[in-house]
């Protein structure tokens, strides 16, 4: 690496040793005796020493070997060397290093020190000697681990192994030319966070060139493949793509290979998909299983449809090779025949106690499948449970997408239209060779009613909670951190604090969700990760982190009460509503089916349709559409009063409107596809739903007075004719001790395109 002067010498050995024998009180403190007695006693000692030098201290470069390796480790099989510190010349190493060296196998070790062009390479190798400086001339520990895992090809295999090198440098010396630079470690921070940082020139106020190292390196290289293998599937599990990416099957594949080390083994995971609980197979969950290929399936999968079903009812390991085999194997023999393979074997995998589906094994040479290199596979088999798992999930979820893209939520009401529409698709594209799109689902005439129920000045409410939520949370952060860098010293805590208080200076009273948000971002992703590791590494800490973690606990903690309340209130507020609704649902749908859907804001808007177009089997009556409007009414009147009736018991006192439209003209209405909803249909009928949709904040002719108000339910038309029918269900309801007998008449401000707009609004009795 260039810039950096390094020197072999054994000066930071011996005081090791030094430091070791004076506080060893075991066994091992005349071992230690001996080593540096032996040292000592060359003749060919010195502060420094070149490479040639170090072939006069073969016997002590054995004995640092016996020092460092446990004594019962076997050389043979030991990864281990001696180097110059942070420089890629080995002095010494067992015969598995130097078999490893051999041929073009040396770019394991090159890759361990040497700088080479891939950016990532050099920054983390830069990381590495700074860890070594910071740790040696300024006690302080980056976290910067020493560990890093390389792939290695062995083209006679043609597969990766996967080595964790660990360099120990406790036997090395950082030695500074001159005075050292104070330790800033937040403006360090600032030069190399850029994605352009040369980082082969290193920090630029701590040039590589103040420092000399010097003492001996040790290496030691573990195999790490099978792990390395499971971690790589592991990785695919963990994205969630299931099986719906082919690439991802043949990762999967490939480190299965690797983990079994044999190329000749292939591999096929089928998960257990079922429609309407019939197995299935699909071709990207069966094109990598060897029995589900078309030359290999017989009848058109028929009989391995009946074998699959016969053996995910009672599920058990299959092995079938020349000289095990399982119980009565007779019917899978004909697959593997036809196949030409030669050992087989069949793992059902669980997940929650069910079956996920089959990981096959098989090979077309004899004699590579045996129980011995089958359990090779053992750590492997929960993470192959989960990639099942997803690939059930995301075969489940593309049905349900098919009939979302399709479709809708279906009701009972209108279900059978969309059945008809379904069936005529599959029909009629099983009979085409051109697919044609499904028909448009539509009702002719039928009457609408809107109806809205909104939670007055929730938005502010919702703001101030998470405002006093953040300010409490970062007084308490900035407290903890400043006691932190007391204790510790650490001074990257620095940045921290006046990023805290930043934030905290700009909370006036409240905060928008867009803000928030990325509070939290900044709070998950830099002060909760720093906070835990401190917690869990330094025992010192913990009496002073662990009281703000309890606190900003999402269930429990005191940093997030204010936000839990408002939810709480507002949840209180919808269960009411929605279960109001569900009630005047249920109820009228007995009478005259009809199409309600709902949808959630702060509070709940809802539409209904109803017609003859919608029930064609059942004749419509306009008695029915009289009966929902009364109903709806009545409702919206009971809504406000339930709501009203919790005020008492909410910790923030939110309070709802009532708003309905008015409209008596039957219009057409059809199933967006692209929105997954009913909409309406012509010019003349969109008016309706421009019209609904902008009146929610409607306010009074020549005043700021909004239309919808607490305790009140506002209806709003365009024609006096519209509204006729509603005086006298308003009368009936204030006879009925629901309904305040304060009717008014309010002309309503002129709206985009919308002018003419008028309002009955009255009052409910909200107290009883």
């Amino acid at each position: 690496m260039e810039g950096i002067e390094n020197v072999l010498s054994f000066g930071p050995l011996i005081q090791y040793l030094k430091e070791r024998i004076d506080r060893e009180t075991t066994i091992k403190k005349h071992f230690f005796e001996f080593v540096l007695n032996k040292l000592l006693a060359n003749p060919h000692l010195k502060e420094e020493l070149t490479v040639n030098e170090m072939g006069y201290f073969k016997d002590e470069l054995e004995l640092i070997y016996c020092l460092v390796e446990p004594a019962f480790a076997e050389e043979e099989k030991t990864i281990w060397a001696i180097s110059v510190p942070l420089d890629p010349l080995v002095i010494c190493g067992t015969d598995a290093f130097y078999e490893m060296m051999q041929g073009g196998n040396d770019l394991l070790h090159r890759s361990v020190i040497q700088s080479t062009q891939d950016k990532s390479v050099v920054q983390t190798r830069m990381e590495f000697v700074y860890s070594v400086i910071f740790e040696k001339l300024y006690n302080q520990k980056i976290p910067v681990g020493n560990d890093v895992s390389y792939a290695l090809s062995f083209l006679e295999k043609g597969l990766p192994r996967y080595f964790k090198i660990n360099i120990d440098t406790r036997f090395i010396e950082v030695v500074a030319r001159g005075p050292l630079p104070p330790l800033n470690l937040i403006e360090w921070a600032k030069d190399i966070r850029g994605e352009d940082y040369d980082w082969g020139q290193g920090i630029k106020q701590l040039p590589l060139s103040l420092f000399r190292f010097r003492g001996l390196a040790i290496i030691t290289v573990t195999d790490i493949t099978q792990e390395q293998a499971v971690d790589n599937i592991k990785e695919i599990a963990l994205s969630r793509h299931g099986f719906a990416l082919k690439e991802d099957t043949q990762q999967v594949i490939h480190s299965l290979k690797v983990l079994m080390g044999s190329p000749e083994t292939e591999f096929g995971l089928l998960p257990n998909l079922r429609v309407n609980n019939k197995l299935v197979f699909t071709l990207e969950s069966g094109n990598n299983s060897i029995l589900l290929q078309p030359n290999h399936c017989i009848d058109n999968g028929k009989s391995f449809q009946k074998l699959a079903e016969e053996y995910l009812n009672h599920p058990k390991p299959v092995l079938i090779d020349d000289s095990v085999q399982g119980e009565d194997p007779r019917q899978l023999l004909q697959f593997l025949n036809m196949a030409g393979i030669q050992a087989y074997a069949l793992f059902p995998i669980f997940h929650s106690n069910e079956v996920a589906g089959v990981l096959e094994i098989y090979s077309y040479k004899k004699g590579v499948l045996n129980l011995q290199s089958l359990v090779k596979l053992k750590d492997a088999l929960p993470v192959i449970a989960q990639l099942l798992k997803n690939a059930i999930d995301e075969f489940n979820n593309h049905l349900d997408n098919i009939v979302k893209d399709k479709f809708t939520a279906l009701q009972p009401a209108v279900q059978w239209k969309f059945n008809e529409a379904a069936w005529n698709y599959l029909r009629e594209n099983r009979l085409s060779n051109q697919k044609r799109p499904i028909e448009k689902i539509a009702f002719k005439s039928v009457f609408p009613l809107y109806g809205a129920i909104d939670i007055r000045n929730s938005t502010i409410a919702r703001n101030k909670a998470m405002a006093a939520d953040a300010a409490f949370q970062l007084e308490l952060l900035i407290k903890l951190l400043e006691r932190i860098r007391q204790q510790t010293g650490l001074v990257l805590v620095d940045d921290m604090i006046v990023k805290c208080n930043k934030w905290l200076s700009g909370i006036h009273g409240d905060i928008r969700d867009s803000e928030y948000g990325k509070l939290n971002e900044f709070l998950d992703n830099k002060i909760t990760p720093f906070l835990q590791d401190l917690n869990e590494k330094d025992s010192t800490l913990q009496p002073l982190i662990r009281p703000y973690l309890e606190e900003t606990e999402a269930s429990t903690g005191r940093a997030l009460n204010n936000i839990r309340v408002f939810d709480n209130a507002l949840k209180i507020l919808n269960n009411t509503i929605n279960g109001s609704l569900e009630q005047f649902n249920n109820e009228l749908q007995t009478f005259y089916p009809y199409y309600f859907e709902k949808f959630r804001t702060d509070g709940f808007e809802f539409d209904i349709y109803v017609g003859q177009d919608i029930a064609p089997q059942r004749p419509f009556s306009r008695y029915y559409l009289q009966n929902l409007r009364l109903r709806q009414l009545q409702v919206m009147a009971e809504i406000a009063r339930a709501t009203h009736a919790l005020l008492p018991k909410l910790e923030i006192p939110l309070q709802t409107t009532q708003l309905i439209y008015i409209r008596s003209a039957p219009i057409d209405i059809v199933f967006r596809q692209d929105e997954h909803k009913f909409d309406v249909e012509g010019s003349y009928n969109i008016r309706y739903q421009v019209i609904k949709k902008r009146i929610d904040k409607v306010r009074i002719l020549g005043s700021d007075e909004r239309l919808t108000q607490p305790g009140k339910i506002a209806l709003v038309y365009l024609n006096e004719s519209e509204v006729r029918e509603y005086r006298d269900y308003i009368a009936y309801l204030q006879d009925q001790q629901l309904l305040l007998d304060d009717l008014e008449v309010v002309e309503l401000e002129e709206l985009q395109g919308i002018t003419g707009l008028r309002a009955l609004r009255v009052g409910v009795k909200v107290d009883v």
